[in-house]
């Protein structure tokens, strides 16, 4: 059997390996990249040009407890979309992302199904969107869908890379 190769869907994720600062944050309130306790950092690398794995760590609420997040993302030919999961310290949720790049080709768009905010009985549609602004800068935002169709961003960042 041969190894498959890496397509032009799998070079987009490649924009993300390296060393990144989170320079921005509205998702956490008194969010300081320069104090150590606050801020977040994210070491992103690849795995055989098909896949990547993210690691961010970062303090949390006033108390600035420490948190850990591992994403992977890669793309799945057969099925013709990304596809990744997210986990992390803060939660017991394991989140299965499916997304797709946008026509610019510069913001990738994935969602996943998760417990409400409201009501965690009810489950609800989720969007992550990591858009490139150039190779060593991205915006990251969180939303969720709402009754009427459209998202509601409830989270967003800015990140440079550092390495």
């Amino acid at each position: 059997m041969e190894f498959p190769k890496p397509s032009e869907h799998h070079h987009v994720l490649d924009r993300l390996v390296g060393d990144w600062l989170f320079v921005t944050s509205t998702g956490m309130d008194g969010y300081d990249p320069d104090d150590p306790e606050k801020r977040w950092t994210e070491k992103v690398r690849s795995i055989g040009g098909l896949w990547v794995v993210a690691e961010g760590e970062g303090g949390m609420g006033a108390k600035g407890d420490r948190a850990t997040m591992i994403m992977t993302l890669g793309y799945d030919p057969r099925e013709g979309h990304y596809v990744g999961s997210w986990i992390g310290s803060m939660m017991d949720k394991f989140w299965v992302y499916k997304g797709w790049l946008e026509d610019s080709g510069q913001t990738l768009v994935l969602e996943a199904e998760g417990p409400s905010m409201q009501d965690p009985s009810r489950t609800e549609t989720y969007r992550d969107v990591i858009h490139f602004i150039d190779d060593d800068t991205r915006t990251f935002s969180g939303s969720v869908r709402q009754p009427d169709g459209s998202f509601h961003i409830f989270m967003t960042s800015e990140a440079k890379r550092i390495g």
